[in-house]
């Protein structure tokens, strides 16, 4: 501590390594994001029936049929989905079973920009996979309280935004998702290549880190 009172380049240290700090973030981030991006396989054969109650339950990733009568809440919009090089948004609705008080977070897939779409209007039994919520991360905006669009589906953000209590999964449909929408097969699509992402911006503090140093005369 007492050689840092020393240094030439005060402000490059302490800045810099408040940058270092911010890489450090971005690579644990991509890191996660490749660790969960897992392969999806439908296989009806091991398809699983269930009802609601036994979501919480069942395993992450598993492909089920469930099945009941559900009415529909309320819907988001997930912002920035780009399907076959086409912008658009996924549709993400908020279902209700009468005979429960908990509420479901269905993904009923993908509609371009400004076209129209229906949900709430059929007959339901969902197919899918059941999914994990997605996590808050240290970087990226913020959903808004009250707004009609979201830019993750965040278990607790959603409770608050619409007061109600949530399954502990949501499920992605893989059929039958709706007049104007269409069904994102989870193995198909763009995959962004989170692992080299996660490997650049480690490189990167590293090799700031370095220059710090050096700049410091530490190394």
């Amino acid at each position: 501590m007492e050689k840092l009172k020393f240094i030439p380049h005060k402000n490059l240290f302490y800045i810099g390594f408040f940058i270092v700090i911010i890489f450090l973030l971005l690579s644990f981030w991509q890191f996660n994001r490749y660790k969960t991006n897992k392969p999806y396989i439908h296989n009806e054969i091991n398809q699983i029936i269930i009802n609601i109650d036994e979501v919480n339950e069942v395993k992450s990733n598993t492909f089920v049929k469930l099945q009941g009568t559900f009415i529909l809440t309320d819907h988001y919009k997930l912002r920035s989905r780009v399907h076959n090089g086409e912008s658009g948004y996924h549709i993400i609705a908020i279902y209700k079973q009468n005979q429960t008080k908990s509420y479901l977070i269905v993904n009923h897939g993908w509609v371009p920009l400004e076209k129209a779409y229906e949900i709430g209007t059929f007959s339901y039994s969902f197919d899918g996979f059941l999914i994990d919520y997605d996590d808050k991360s240290p970087i990226g905006q913020d959903d808004e309280l009250g707004s009609s669009y979201l830019f993750r589906i965040d278990k607790y953000f959603i409770e608050k935004d619409k007061n109600i209590d949530l399954v502990n999964k949501y499920i992605h449909l893989s059929n039958n998702c709706g007049p104007g929408i269409e069904c994102v097969d989870l193995n198909t699509g763009y995959k962004p290549p989170h692992l080299s992402y996660s490997f650049q911006w480690l490189f990167f503090a590293i090799c700031l880190t370095i220059v710090i140093l050096r700049k410091n005369k530490i190394i």
